[in-house]
């Protein structure tokens, strides 16, 4: 087929060498994007972070008796360093391990893109356009500036005094990192804006056509356009006060990222004026992947540079605590419900009815590799008559059971569960998962069931209703273990209150909480007794797993019943407690 673009056969080794070039380049480039627009979604989902920042949320929360969602960004990292600069992290690996390759590969693409020159400075002039890029970037990656030195590095990061022979061995080090940044961007002004200056004045027509001609200037313009815009956002990196303070870390986190967005996307756009330039010819499946590539780079340009270009002009006008107060805590159908049925923002509880993702919740928006419906809150279940409940924004994020969680956080799940239990009058019975029954779902959880599921659900506004009731498997069987809890101190409160009532009593819960899932212990002592008695290796099998329901828990003495298969052995003397149905009649 005869070549869209006019020109000589392309069997110039020169070209040749200088388009594969491009190609390595605009894909090394686009990884580097990659890893750097995920990290800090990385760092938000780390377990550690989330401390961090729901921590200075608490703190300012208890301070002044307001939910100011905006003190979520006082710990939003200060520079694109500092969140990838923990080797130890995974946003560290994940950024190392896409950036590293890719700045090798870059390096070798942006010397086969530069080949050319006809004297020894013109090879240095070219070599030198060529390395500089990723040989800053590589230099920024190899000094990560949270693991890359001792105590010294960290306090003076924070801003604290060090002594001077301290600060002048650690400069050794931080030094190089500036050098690397200054590598990375620097070309894009001093070497990238000249060349394309030049190359817009000294434009003479090839015969490719008027379209060609006219896309090789609209190229060497975005590049000149990339450069200026890279020297606007740049001044943002040295603000030191914002309207809101807890925004002015994400404010200059926003304009380096910007700053890098712009030198990459003259990148992209110096790849695809390579492509076009004189000499090169192309059929119709060539120009395809041509304008796909020109696609995302311009995508990339509009979409990460100007927008939040004009995002950090206008930095001090947006209403920030509003715009964390929807990113952060999760948006779904029920959550939105019960926070305008109480009148609280809810900020320690995440309700969804079972087997109704909220693909707003954090752990959803976390996982990058695996879909909501293995991750999210109930997902495991049927869509049952349930609503399932699990605390949210805790300090302990490794707990899987109430015992785990500080008694400050148990405080705040109860008092919003509280809350919540109120706005649910015919609540019945609260189900509480062990082992196998939490269906891997490893974090503390509690079941609610009502006697009007329908009607509770339709008060609460615009929720549409499960309507499968939760059976019990035909092997499960239920023991009243009421006698037992009532007997020991920490359950003894039940005798004479609702559960509902008690959870309103500070620290009143903690120790319930710790009995029922100290059952399980007693299970395993069990199976470890028949296990022994039967001269079975020391490795046994794991328990079954149990279910502790409160049934009746908004009325005073519920009853106490616990769920579990008909072979799971029981503690030792409950073999005698009576059976009864091992679901209440309010789920199914």
């Amino acid at each position: 087929s005869q070549p869209i673009f006019r020109g000589p056969k392309m069997d110039n080794p020169q070209l040749t060498v200088q388009c594969v070039g491009a190609l390595v380049v605009f894909v090394a480039a686009r990884l580097c994007h990659q890893a750097f627009v995920k990290s800090i979604e990385v760092w938000y989902s780390s377990p550690a972070n989330r401390h961090l920042y729901f921590k200075a949320f608490k703190e300012q929360y208890q301070q002044t008796g307001k939910a100011d969602f905006s003190a979520f960004m006082k710990t939003h990292p200060e520079t694109i360093s500092q969140t990838f600069g923990d080797e130890a992290t995974s946003e560290g690996q994940m950024v190392k391990a896409m950036v590293a390759p890719s700045a090798i590969i870059m390096a070798i693409g942006g010397i086969m893109m530069r080949c050319g020159g006809n004297s020894m400075w013109g090879y240095v002039f070219h070599a030198f356009r060529g390395l500089m890029t990723p040989f800053g970037l590589l230099m920024v990656l190899q000094t990560p500036v949270v693991s890359g030195a001792g105590a010294g590095n960290k306090e003076i990061r924070e801003g604290k005094k060090v002594s001077n022979i301290e600060l002048l061995y650690q400069l050794n080090w931080v030094i190089l990192h500036f050098v690397g940044f200054a590598a990375f961007l620097g070309p894009a002004v001093i070497i990238e804006l000249p060349v394309a200056v030049y190359e817009l004045l000294t434009h003479e027509g090839s015969g490719s056509g008027f379209h060609v001609e006219a896309a090789r200037m609209g190229l060497a313009a975005m590049r000149i356009i990339c450069a200026v815009l890279l020297v606007i956002s740049a001044p943002f990196l040295a603000r030191d006060s914002t309207k809101n303070p807890n925004s002015l870390r994400a404010l200059k986190w926003r304009a380096e990222f910007t700053v890098g967005e712009f030198g990459a996307c003259q990148m992209y756009f110096n790849a695809l004026s390579v492509w076009i330039q004189p000499g090169t010819s192309y059929g119709w499946a060539d120009l395809v992947l041509l304008a796909l590539l020109a696609l995302e780079a311009f995508r990339i340009f509009f979409a990460h540079g100007v927008f939040w270009l004009v995002t950090m002009m206008k930095w001090d006008s947006i209403d920030w605590a509003n715009v964390m107060k929807y990113e952060i805590p999760a948006q779904g159908p029920l959550m939105k419900a019960l926070r305008q049925k109480t009148g609280n923002e809810l900020i320690h509880l995440h309700a969804v009815q079972a087997g109704v993702p909220d693909f707003t919740e954090s752990i959803v928006k976390a996982s990058t590799y695996l879909p909501a419906s293995s991750v999210a809150t109930g997902c495991k279940y049927d869509k049952l008559r349930l609503l399932v409940f699990k605390p949210d924004n805790y300090e302990n994020f490794k707990a899987m059971d109430f015992p785990d969680l500080s008694e400050m956080d148990l405080d705040h799940w109860n008092g919003d569960f509280t809350r919540v239990l109120a706005t649910l009058p015919t609540a019945d019975t609260l189900f509480f998962p062990f082992g196998t029954y939490k269906l891997d779902m490893m974090i503390p959880m509690v079941l609610v069931s009502m006697t009007d599921y329908s009607g509770d659900i339709a008060k609460l506004g615009e929720v549409a209703a499960n309507n499968l009731p939760a059976k019990a498997g035909t092997e499960e069987v239920g023991y009243d273990i009421t006698s037992k809890v009532l007997s020991d101190p920490r359950g003894a409160f039940l005798a004479q209150q609702s559960f509902s009532e008690a959870i309103q009593a500070k620290g009143k819960t903690a120790g319930f909480y710790k009995l029922i899932s100290e059952i399980g212990d007693l299970i395993d002592k069990a199976d470890a007794a028949k296990a022994g008695d039967a001269g079975a290796p020391l490795l046994s099998k794991t328990p079954q797993g149990y279910e502790i329901q409160l049934r009746g828990a908004l009325k005073a003495s519920p009853k106490v019943v616990l769920r579990a298969h008909q072979t799971q052995l029981l503690p030792a003397g409950w073999e005698s407690l009576p059976k009864v149905d091992p679901m209440p009649s309010s789920a199914t």
